[in-house]
């Protein structure tokens, strides 16, 4: 096997499930809903980011919108108070693309926030390398905001550098550095533009109804690609060794599968996000991945001399 994806390519059961008939075509569309205004003063920027890449465009569209004159918050959603959100005039909200979806700890989160009835909402995803299935990851977390009363205004995908960590543990550093200029300037400009659009669309006062795009591996997403990389890992743990009990892997969790303490991961919590070894900045994190150990993120880059590059309204003075 090469990839992930790859080895769904090749099994009997992706071929089948491949074939199938995609989606039907389906859309969002606000209907009889009224915007809560077309005069937004405050937005509400958010995302889930595990390798950072979906929280700098997060913040990146905060900065935009902040030039066009919006008092912005702007933040992860493991650090949002959900009681507040009503009181926006805007949200946007970001993924990246997990196994072909939105990540379930993202749509849980969403499942529970009180109504926000009325507010124009966004949505983006940000996928690695060649992506797939990313369009419909953002129409699928648009979706969400939608059910609470949400008014679709907007969606987008943004590019950079994969960060599956068991591609390169597995020696395929070639498929990751194919990307490795991602993001750059022109994917930042492409994040900057998406959130004026956002802005012209609400204060437009007319919401389009945004399509659902036809993907033939449909059935492959979410929970059947979880459990079948979860069985590709055989071994997940926390090095005694090497840990500094920093707590970094326990704040990165998003279903607390950490245990510091005992050095132990639930494996049955687990949702093989790869928070945990991206994250972890000793290496602790004992990971085997078809017999093959897996390393993180940041090490990968410091391995490749690779240094993200910033948008130039983020780089600190």
């Amino acid at each position: 096997m090469e990839t992930r994806r790859g080895f769904l390519a090749t099994s009997a059961v992706a071929a089948t499930l491949s074939a199938l008939p995609g989606c039907a075509e389906e859309s969002i569309k606000a209907g009889d809903r009224k915007m809560k205004t077309t005069k937004p003063k405050r937005a509400l920027v958010l995302w889930y980011s595990q390798a950072g890449h979906t929280g700098r465009n997060g913040r990146l569209m905060a900065r935009t919108l902040e030039k066009l004159g919006l008092s912005v918050t702007a933040l992860d959603i493991r650090e949002c108070d959900d009681s507040v959100m009503a009181a926006f005039d805007l949200i946007i909200m970001g993924t990246p693309v997990y196994y072909l979806d939105v990540p379930g700890n993202v749509r849980t989160w969403l499942e529970a926030i009180p109504s926000i009835e009325g507010i124009p909402v966004a949505a983006f995803s940000t996928f690695g390398g060649p992506g797939d299935n990313q369009y419909n990851t953002a129409w699928y977390l648009l979706e969400l905001m939608a059910e609470k009363g949400g008014i679709p205004v907007g969606i987008a995908t943004f590019g950079n550098m994969s960060t599956f960590a068991p591609t390169w543990s597995m020696g395929n550093e070639k498929r990751i550095l194919k990307y490795r200029d991602l993001p750059n300037e022109e994917v930042y400009e492409q994040v900057r533009e998406f959130a004026r659009r956002v802005l012209r669309t609400v204060r437009g006062g007319t919401p389009p109804a945004i399509k659902k795009e036809f993907y033939a591996g449909e059935f492959l997403k979410g929970s059947f690609q979880v459990k079948l990389t979860k069985v590709m890992i055989s071994r997940h743990g926390i090095n005694r060794e090497r840990c500094t009990t920093c707590g970094t892997c326990v704040d990165t969790c998003p279903v607390g599968a950490i245990d510091i303490v005992n050095y132990a991961v639930d494996r049955k919590a687990c949702i093989a996000c790869m928070g945990c070894v991206n994250n972890c900045p000793s290496q602790a994190v004992d990971m085997t991945f078809l017999g093959s150990r897996v390393y993180g993120f940041k090490d990968f880059l410091k391995k490749q001399g690779i240094t993200i590059q910033e948008p130039a309204e983020l780089k600190r003075n």
